[in-house]
């Protein structure tokens, strides 16, 4: 199973697919998800989601703040956008 994620706002989904990777701000500092990433809930900061596509293209989402959820090879990330 691949890795896949879904970035929601208050108004829209802004991305749903899978992915290679994604990297997110944290309030600790920026890490990474990969496929078969531990369990983990995290708060996110101000900055850049960083998703890269099975397919290798790269896509950057603003976020102002948020919450991120990642189990069984499915990501969530609930953001307020900048």
């Amino acid at each position: 199973m691949d890795l896949h994620c879904e970035i929601v706002t208050p108004d829209k989904i802004v991305y749903d697919g899978p992915v290679g990777l994604i990297t997110v701000p944290s309030a600790n500092g920026k890490f990474t998800l990969l496929k078969n990433h531990a369990p983990i809930i995290s708060v996110l900061s101000e900055g850049d989601i960083r998703v890269i596509g099975k397919d290798g293209h790269e896509n950057f989402y603003k976020c102002k703040s948020g919450v991120l959820e990642c189990e069984a090879n499915k990501v969530t990330i609930l953001i307020s956008e900048i």
